[in-house]
């Protein structure tokens, strides 16, 4: 007897290279046992007339790296269809942690990752943080990167300076012993200290440990606005020297002056490739993007520490500079606001209840409503805050997110954050792009787009028994109305699921029934390479 059978369905297999053809699917084991004509009995049966199966959506940018650990985690990438995250995004993750360093760790991720109580940080090293997401459950199978935040705070603080061999050498070591623990290579974000603060010659020798192990290096650009050609140069001979494959993070450009950069940037990314190189990129379907507020910051102000700054936020003569470098603008640092203004950056998620009026609002009606300057009121919130607050920034274009997502090397990623008044990818990445790319603006026939959300970023992990649909893989699969998937959510309402997606399986097992959540951890932490 099967464990479950899905009949009449509108396979979709992942391949992009076959057209969806009608078959039942059945699964032994959490795994996809046949593909065809089933007529042996299962323990249970799930009729997809009229609906399309496809593989499993896999997210390759995800914040979810605490939210596993809460009381109740989210369902919101489930309900979406996704069965598998890439954690440790943007060069700021959960581990390693230890000694003093656990409470600039929590720090920096408060606005990005959110905030759990301090007992449930039961690791230290990259591999407790692996076993402790198995012994937690996860509703959906996770992939971790390994972050260069913390393997840089590791070595030598928040010190803004580079590496001496000595700490460089400490961690090469961190990176080779976690790839060997099953990381999927090494992101960073070259906007989040301590990130920034390494130069190009540390991260090709960081990668170097990646790519000797077949990893991927996941960027977030040292910009990606005015000198975002320029950041593309700089990773993309991180990657040609190190051998690691080049995963960009939200390959975008930010601001109106900048949109047009973008298509030297696609002929860089073609003359890598004749080079030899390998590259992808990520990117989600709005024109809106969100991160932490205190990445309007210059570098410089974290080079004393999470907790210093919190109190030099406060100090006049600190103040005094961080205006200054507002003034000087786009010579200093990837400076968002001079790049969309202060009226299209929104505050979306606070700590305090005090400030919960913000959630919604403009840093420009913030500062107008408090009488204060814009820069003032970020640092003032900021101290207020300890720095756990989250921004959405308007600044795209459709024709750039077209031709990003548009292209054969894209795949999409949810970067989805929670807490406050998300941004609406966090519940409705997948469906909508299934909406904009397919039904919409028929980029894509239905098989072509279900690949570049299954299969094609399965090969970029090197998880070849995910994301299809064909005998002996992992029945991680989604089974959907392609005429009705669509977002619901929107900057107004973000927390609202999508609709056209009424069954969802992990690892064979429901975890979407009839539309509804199942509570229940069938999903598996993965290993890269094991």
């Amino acid at each position: 007897m099967l464990d479950l059978v899905i009949k009449n369905a509108l396979v979709v297999d992942g391949t992009g290279e076959r057209k969806p053809f009608p078959a039942d699917v059945g699964v032994q084991g959490g795994k996809i046992a046949l593909v065809g004509t089933i007529d042996q009995e299962a323990a249970k049966v799930t009729d997809a007339a009229g609906l399309a199966l496809a593989p499993g959506f896999i997210d390759m940018h995800s914040h979810t790296d605490l939210e596993y650990f809460r009381e109740k985690p989210s369902d919101a990438k489930i309900r979406q269809g996704i069965t598998t995250e890439v954690l440790g995004q943007d060069g700021l993750g959960a581990a390693p942690v230890g000694g003093e360093n656990l409470q600039i760790v929590k720090d920096l991720l408060a606005g990005l990752d959110g905030i759990i109580p301090d007992e449930k940080w039961t690791w230290k090293t990259f591999p407790e943080y692996l076993g402790a997401l198995e012994r937690r459950g996860l509703n959906n199978n996770a992939a971790v990167l390994l972050c260069h935040g913390p393997v840089r705070i590791a070595a030598l603080g928040m010190e803004e300076r580079a590496a001496t061999p000595a700490e460089l050498r400490n961690m090469k070591a961190l990176v080779r012993e976690s790839m060997e623990e099953g990381a999927f290579g090494l992101s960073t974000g070259l906007i989040y200290p301590p990130c920034p603060y390494g130069d190009t010659e540390e991260l090709i020798g960081l990668n170097r440990e990646v790519g000797a192990k077949g990893g991927i290096f996941v960027v977030h650009q040292r910009d990606e606005g005015y000198y975002l050609s320029r950041s593309f140069d700089e990773v993309s001979r991180i990657s040609l020297e190190s051998g690691a494959h080049l995963e960009v993070s939200h390959l975008q450009a930010y601001g109106r002056v900048n949109w047009p950069i973008m298509d030297e940037v696609m002929e860089k990314a073609e003359r890598m490739v004749e080079k030899g190189g390998s590259i992808s990129w990520d990117r989600y379907p709005y024109l809106a993007g969100c991160t932490v507020l205190t990445a309007v910051l210059p570098n410089w102000t974290f080079n004393e520490g999470t907790a210093a700054l919190v109190r030099n936020l406060r100090k006049p003569e600190f103040r005094a500079r961080v205006h200054a470098d507002f003034t000087k603008g786009l010579d200093v640092w990837h400076n968002r606001q001079i790049s969309v203004g202060w009226e299209n950056i929104v505050v979306t998620a606070v700590q305090l209840g005090e400030n919960k009026w913000m959630e919604g609002l403009s840093c420009r009606a913030i500062a107008d409503r408090l009488g204060k300057d814009p820069i003032d009121m970020v640092m003032d919130l900021l101290a207020d805050e300890k720095l756990a607050v989250t921004m959405i920034s308007f600044y795209g274009s459709d024709t750039v997110l077209e031709k990003v997502l548009g292209h054969p090397r894209g795949t999409v990623g949810s970067d989805g954050i929670f807490g406050g008044k998300p941004h609406p990818r966090l519940y409705g990445a997948y469906p909508c792009f299934f909406r904009r790319f397919v039904r919409e603006k028929p980029f894509f026939t239905l098989e072509e787009a279900v690949r570049k959300v299954t299969s094609f970023p399965a090969s970029i992990l090197g998880i070849p028994d995910r994301g299809r649909i064909e005998e002996g893989c992992w029945a991680d699969m989604v089974i959907f109305d392609p005429d009705k998937i669509a977002d619901r959510s929107t900057y107004d309402i973000p927390e609202a699921y999508p609709e056209g997606i009424p069954h969802v399986f992990v690892n064979g097992t429901a975890v979407v029934e009839e539309g509804e959540t199942v509570t229940c951890t069938p999903g598996k932490v993965l290993r890269h390479g094991k």
